[in-house]
C-alpha cells in the first residue's frame, strides 16, 4: 500500500491541471474520477452528477462518494488543485483498502449542521441513487447533530451501525467513548481571550467537537454572563458573554461570515450554554 501511495502521489505532482480559470463542479467531477480511477483501476467509477460518483469495488460493494468538501477547498486556491487531488485520492485509497474491524479507541464525535444529513439524503435522491450512506449519528441540539467517525493516522472515516454491531458497541456508549477517545487524540484546548470574541483551538480538525467537553465549559469565567458560541465551521469555536453586547455583536458577524467562506462550513447560529446544555441563542 505504500508502494502504491508513494506512486500515486508521484503521478499527480506531474499531471499539473492548474488552469487560469477555476475549473466548473461537473469539470471537477471528471478529472477526479478520471485519477480515481488510475490509483484504483479495479473499481467501476460512476459519475452521477456534480461532486457525486458512484463506485463499487471488485466484491460488489457500493459506495457513494461525495466531492463537496474537494472542490469547496479547491475553490479557495484553485492552483493547488494536484495537492488537493492527492489528498482525497490517497485518503479514499486507504479508506476502501482497510479490511480490519472497527478500531473502538479511535471512534470520536464530530458536530455535523442538521442540515447536513438531510442534504446528503436529498442530494442522493436527486443524483438518482437508490441509497444514502448510512451513517452513525444523533440529536445534539436543534441545529447540530453528531456524527461518529474512526479517526485514524490517515482518515477520518464515517462508518455504518453494522460496523458498531460487530465491535459489540451500543448506541448507549457512543457520545461517552468518543468523547474519552477525542480528549486523549487531540492537543491540550487553547484558549485565546480577546476582549469582544475569544476563541479556542485544538489544531484544525475538531474545534467544533468541544461543544461536548462540559468540563471544559463549566470551568471558563462566567462574569460576563452565560456563555454564548459560535461554530461556523469545524475548526472554528468562538465565544463570548451574553452580557457582552459588543462582542455578540462581533460574534455574529464572524459567525456569518465564516459559515459562508469556510469549506468545512458548519452553522452561522449562536448558542448559549445553560445547565450543561448548548441551546439556541435568541
Amino acid at each position: 500500500m505504500k508502494r502504491f501511495l508513494a506512486s500515486l502521489i508521484f503521478t499527480l505532482g506531474l499531471s499539473s491541471i492548474a488552469t487560469a480559470a477555476p475549473l466548473s463542479a461537473d469539470q471537477f467531477t471528471k478529472v477526479f474520477a478520471k485519477e480515481l480511477k488510475k490509483a484504483q483501476p479495479a473499481i467501476n467509477l460512476t459519475v452521477k452528477g456534480d461532486l457525486l460518483l458512484i463506485i463499487k469495488d471488485p466484491d460488489g460493494k457500493e459506495t457513494t462518494t461525495f466531492l463537496n468538501n474537494a472542490y469547496s477547498q479547491y475553490l479557495l486556491d484553485p492552483t493547488a488543485v494536484d495537492e488537493i487531488l492527492k489528498k482525497y485520492i490517497t485518503s479514499f485509497v486507504e479508506a476502501t483498502g482497510k479490511s480490519a474491524p472497527l478500531e473502538r479507541t479511535r471512534i470520536v464525535p464530530i458536530i455535523k449542521d442538521r442540515n447536513w444529513i438531510a442534504e446528503i439524503k436529498e442530494s442522493v435522491k436527486q443524483r438518482g441513487s437508490k441509497q444514502a450512506p448510512e451513517n452513525v449519528y444523533e440529536d445534539f441540539n436543534e441545529e447540530l447533530v453528531i456524527l461518529y467517525a474512526e479517526d485514524t493516522p490517515t482518515n477520518i472515516t464515517y462508518f455504518a451501525p453494522k460496523s458498531l454491531d460487530e465491535i459489540g458497541i451500543s448506541r448507549k456508549q457512543l457520545r461517552t467513548l468518543s468523547v474519552a477517545n477525542l480528549t486523549r487524540l487531540i492537543p491540550k484546548p487553547q484558549v485565546d481571550a480577546g476582549p469582544l470574541v475569544s476563541m479556542i483551538t485544538v489544531g484544525g480538525n475538531y474545534e467544533a467537537s468541544l461543544l461536548l467537553f462540559d468540563d471544559l465549559w463549566t470551568n471558563l469565567s462566567k462574569a460576563n454572563g452565560e456563555i454564548v458560541v459560535a461554530v461556523p465551521a469545524r475548526d472554528l469555536l468562538m465565544f463570548t458573554g451574553s452580557r457582552n453586547q459588543q462582542g455578540l455583536t462581533k460574534l455574529r458577524e464572524l459567525a456569518t461570515k465564516y459559515a459562508k467562506e469556510s469549506p468545512y462550513h458548519l452553522t452561522d447560529k449562536l448558542f448559549v450554554y445553560r445547565n450543561g446544555h448548548f441551546a439556541r441563542f435568541e
